[in-house]
């Protein structure tokens, strides 16, 4: 998923009895910017885990575009 210059890769993780945590890599010309594992909160659902992931990520990279002189900014 490609938002504002970056590139999102979802990577949930399964907690075992069906229970997802979130997990995220933030890409930008290739190359690893951030990355973020068993994100909370948990999911039941791997899809759920995978749009929370994508949401999570949006916010980051919101947040570090804002911050001046940020590494992603």
């Amino acid at each position: 998923m490609d938002y504002k210059g970056y590139h999102v890769v979802v990577k949930p993780s399964s907690q075992g009895d069906g229970f997802w945590l979130g997990g995220y890599e933030i890409l930008r010309n290739g190359q690893m910017v951030r990355n973020r594992t068993n994100v909370f909160p948990g999911f039941l659902y791997f899809e759920a885990a995978c749009t929370d992931s994508i949401e999570h990520a949006k916010i980051e990279i919101d947040n570090l575009r804002a911050v001046p002189g940020s590494v992603i900014g």
